[in-house]
């Protein structure tokens, strides 16, 4: 009888060593799966996404990286992996082009809709209210997603940078 258990616990100890998590990397923009991304984790040499962009990793680790090279790297800690992985694409833009066949009156109807259309946002606007949302404060999911918006909006905002060709 002790054998049997020794054995037993031996086969569970072994299913347990080999444990695996499957993770599902989507591109955010188009919402298919991504092929080729390259998946670390810790310091283990990395595996790739097939074709239907799954992958395998263990069920316990310190943090995880993805890599592509259309798409923004991420790095996540095992407490915000979720089962589905979003990747932020990296576009490439050409600079900005500038039309200057507009009438001087059209350009000051613009410019006087958009003061009034400021002006009457920031009217609208609440001032000193101080609130609090506390089922957003246990949201880990809300904060890596709030990650990725301002890194979003930090590259939106150095594609909209022009240089000076003056």
């Amino acid at each position: 009888m002790k054998q049997v258990f020794i054995i037993l616990l031996a086969m569970l100890w072994a299913v347990c060593a080999q444990a695996q998590r499957r993770i599902v990397v989507i591109d955010m923009d188009t919402e298919l799966p991504v092929s080729g991304v390259s998946v670390k984790v810790d310091k283990e040499r990395s595996v790739t996404t097939d074709h239907m962009g799954r992958v395998s990793v263990p069920v316990v680790f310190d943090s995880i990286s993805f890599r592509h090279v259309r798409y923004e790297p991420e790095r996540i800690a095992l407490a915000e992996v979720p089962d589905t992985m979003y990747m932020l694409p990296v576009e490439h833009m050409l600079p900005e082009v500038n039309v200057s066949a507009a009438s001087p009156e059209l350009l000051a109807m613009f410019k006087g809709w958009a003061m009034a259309g400021a002006a009457i946002g920031a009217a609208e606007a609440p001032r000193g209210v101080v609130t609090f949302d506390f089922a957003n404060a246990l949201d880990r999911r809300g904060r890596r997603d709030k990650k990725h918006l301002e890194r979003a909006k930090k590259i939106l905002k150095e594609w909209d940078k022009t240089p000076d060709t003056k």
